[in-house]
């Protein structure tokens, strides 16, 4: 019995030597204190209920500082402030820090990454996100001072082009209390906020993953390097045992709802360890249900690293318009896939078996103009250990093609190079840069044309009126003779028509561009429009000793055609007088040909020619703005793309050919209907040859709310009139009118104050039926003036009054 107890003894005093020297014999602690910061970043770094530091990171240093004999001293802040302190040398070590170019100038980040993560998009339960730019005009929550806060700042605003308010807020527990009160929208962390107590039913993770990062321990900027490379040393230890503090707290909170960390029992097995030896059976007992109890933990364990692979594999294969994957650089020309997303079918239309098993079902997607760009980023990111990011072109699975967005981060395992990386589509963004950039040419574009058509109008403006005013100024000379007189009045009278002509080429051209051009078709005989276009060229082609003809290839009843009359008199008209203001010498012949169902116009100048790199501009607006000198006579550079734009509207196209020095040949065409006709009226005859004889005297009312219109068509009829009366508005004409039943004409302005012109023959047709009314009229535009006169006007003069045409129309109405 003495002998049994002997051995007893003995072996107590083994096991206690063997299996527990840490509590008989406790260590050395070392004198260096490391000061760790802590911050608010549930579950990987927080404060417990208990006010004690706990979480993923916590566990990790912990169990360093006791493989090493450190002393911990946990100093808790604001990340902000700690980011700042570590910059000071206040703490030594800051857990949880991603890494960045910018944070590797600042710090020693250890080498070897903790854990990789991800940014995500946690909202409300009300907001029902699909994509990143459902972020528009929503208000963001932040951890201050935090990467991702200057990261999305760059992508959403910069990138992205997104509208948002940002809200930085000291912890995450703050960030969520403003969710619940609705003062944010969103949250933005890292992927284990979901993990910790903080995420609640209030919220929702939205699935929306932005930067995929490494997490890394940050220390003060060589300060202590030996301390750098301790930590990367345990980290590698405690990574490549599956039974390290490591996993057990990676499993430990990775899942939401797991149950609070079993404390340690080391010295409750000791106790049970003591019983055993006193007990035996019980021990035996204890020791069988511990072994089942830890399998059980082993299995379930094994259950939530399971789970926690499905919901990122989940996650992966349904990342939007993007994959992951995991690529190795075998050699220079080889890749090898060794992980991809199910992703990839949407992208390249091939399962990721597919392509681990043939790489270049990928790679042969990529642009061939994009390759040696993406091999060039490839060698810089491998150099410098640095983040490789591109931008390139794929050729989609329908040949279309898309841009994509490729970042990856090069590490060596087993001597290769491994590349894990993300892909996501990013033709939507390009799609907005490109119309940006087309948006800013127009732009500039405008602008240029702007300039341009305000240097020339500011130039074509002031040199008429420089006429107008410098020859009306002379004109008051007391002793100036007629026939000066005379030439100073033609100057002024061809300086106010030059004016005219600019304003209406501008109103044209403003309608053209505007859609509002109206076409009004009638029948119209081209012969007799090219013989009065004769007659009026006539004498300026006989001042210049210039020849000027005609042709025509129809007889004069087959010559009609259904067209705008204006429109076409202002084409033949504008491409004669530029033929007669460009030619010195020789001729002009213009006319037409019939050819099918066309009629083509021709206008032929023995002029200066047009240079070939010059002849398709001449079509533009404002071109006299900028050819060269020789070119750009007078005029505002509108009447051939005036005169391009008629031809369009009615159904032709216009051309020319050109050779400089030789002259010049302009081409028309418009449609052409054969219909004959037997009675011919020639309105361009008699404008020309008939002249107002005698008529009665008549009573007459000038409504015009401008004085010296008012005395210019007094002076003008001032012969067919027994008596004229003045109104200066609408209202006062119909008074006169009433006031005055045997009135005879009525000369309406039809823009006036209290009631217009229009008005004014409306209220006068109710009682007066016969008196003859004219309309006045600024409009310059055929279709305008019949629109604004209306039925009860008889007819109509436009402003500038031409003399002539008004006593026409007194003569037309009232001849004897």
């Amino acid at each position: 019995m003495k002998e049994f107890k002997n051995k007893y003894n003995s072996l107590l005093i083994v096991l206690v030597l063997v299996g527990f020297p840490e509590i008989l014999l406790p260590q050395q602690k070392s004198d260096q204190v490391i000061k760790v910061g802590v911050y608010d970043n549930p579950p990987k770094i927080f404060l417990n209920a208990k006010g004690q530091p706990d979480g993923f990171f916590i566990d990790i240093v912990k169990d360093i500082a006791k493989k090493e004999n450190l002393q911990i001293e946990f100093q808790f802040n604001s990340w902000n402030n700690l980011y700042q302190m570590l910059q000071d040398g206040t703490i030594d070590v800051l857990p949880d820090m991603v890494y960045s170019r910018e944070r590797d100038t600042i710090f020693s980040l250890n080498k070897l990454s903790v854990i990789s993560s991800w940014l995500e998009i946690f909202s409300r339960k009300d907001l029902q996100l699909q994509s990143i730019l459902d972020l528009e005009n929503l208000k963001i929550g932040v951890l201050k001072g935090s990467n991702q806060e200057k990261y999305l700042a760059n992508v959403l605003s910069n990138e992205l082009n997104l509208s948002y308010k940002m809200y930085p807020y000291d912890s995450y527990s703050s960030s969520v209390e403003a969710l619940k009160q609705s003062k944010i929208d969103v949250i933005i962390a890292d992927r284990f906020f979901a993990f910790s107590d903080l995420f609640d039913e209030n919220m929702v993770a939205t699935g929306l993953i932005l930067r995929p990062s490494e997490l890394h321990f940050g220390f003060t900027k060589n300060k202590n390097p030996e301390l750098v490379a301790l930590f990367d040393r345990n980290l590698s230890i405690q990574k490549n045992d599956s039974n390290s503090a490591y996993y057990k707290s990676l499993f430990r909170w990775l899942e939401k709802d797991s149950k609070k960390y079993i404390p340690s029992y080391i010295k409750w097995l000791l106790l049970v360890v003591f019983s055993a030896l006193l007990l035996s059976s019980i021990f035996l007992v204890l020791l069988k249900k511990r072994v089942k109890n830890r399998t059980a933990e082993l299995f379930k364990a094994k259950e939530k690293v399971g789970e926690s692979e499905s919901q990122l594999k989940l996650i992966a294969d349904n990342f939007v318009k993007g994959m992951l994957y995991q690529v190795v650089t075998v050699d220079e020309n080889k890749r090898e896939f060794k992980y991809l997303s199910d992703s990839v079918v949407q992208l390249y239309g091939c399962t990721a078996a597919e392509a681990m098993q043939d790489p270049n079902k990928i790679y042969q997607k990529i642009h061939p103009d994009d390759i040696k760009q993406l091999l060039e980023e490839e060698k810089k990111a491998l150099k410098n250990r640095i983040t490789f990011n591109a931008e390139c072109r794929v050729i989609n699975p329908d040949g279309s093609i898309r841009w994509s967005y490729f970042t990856s981060r090069p590490r060596v395992i087993n001597d290769l190079v491994c590349w894990d990386g993300l892909e996501v589509d990013i033709s939507e963004r390009k799609m907005m840069e490109i119309e940006l950039k087309m948006a800013k040419e127009r732009a500039e574009e405008a602008d240029r044309l702007k300039s341009s058509f305000l240097a020339n109008m500011s130039h074509e403006i002031r040199t008429p009126m420089n006429g107008i005013l410098g020859f009306a100024e002379l004109l008051k000379e007391p002793n100036l003779k007629g026939k000066k007189q005379q030439k100073y009045i033609k100057i002024i009278e061809k300086s106010g028509i030059r004016m005219l002509n600019i304003i209406n080429d501008i109103i044209n051209i403003s309608k053209i561009e505007s859609g509002q051009m109206e076409v009004n078709l009638t029948k119209s005989n081209i012969n007799e429009q090219l013989e009065y276009i004769h007659t009026f060229f006539s004498p300026e082609a006989i001042k210049k000793k210039i020849k000027l003809s005609y042709e025509h290839a129809l007889p004069f009843n087959e010559a009609f055609i259904s067209t705008d009359r204006e429109k076409l008199f202002a084409i033949l008209t504008n491409l004669v007088k530029n033929a007669i203001n460009h030619t010195e010498e020789g001729g002009i012949v213009f006319g037409y040909q019939h050819k099918g169902n066309f009629i083509e116009f021709f206008v032929r100048d023995s002029g200066i020619g047009i240079p070939e790199n010059r002849q398709e501009a001449v079509f533009e607006r404002f071109i006299q703005a900028d050819i060269a000198n020789k070119m750009a006579l007078q005029g505002a550079g509108l009447g051939l793309s005036i005169s391009k734009a008629y031809v369009e509207i009615l159904g032709g196209s216009i051309w020319l050919e050109s050779e400089e020095g030789e002259g010049t040949t302009f081409y028309f065409t418009l449609p052409y209907v054969q219909e004959k006709r037997s009675v011919i009226n020639s309105d361009f005859s008699s404008l020309l040859t008939k002249k107002p004889t005698h008529c009665k005297k008549l009573k007459i009312i000038i409504a015009d709310d401008d004085v010296i219109s008012q005395k210019l068509i007094a002076k003008v009829i001032k012969e067919y009139g027994r008596e004229i009366i003045t109104a200066k508005n609408g209202l006062e004409a119909v008074q006169a009118c009433r006031e005055n039943p045997d009135i005879d004409l009525v000369f309406m302005d039809i823009q006036m104050p209290i009631m217009d012109g229009y008005e004014a023959a409306i209220e006068i047709r109710k009682f007066n039926k016969k008196v003859i009314i004219i309309a006045q009229t600024a409009y310059a535009l055929s279709g305008d003036m019949e629109k604004d006169v209306g039925s009860e006007c008889n007819d109509y003069i436009s402003k500038p009054l031409n003399i002539e045409g008004v006593k026409h129309l007194i003569f037309r109405y009232f001849e004897n």
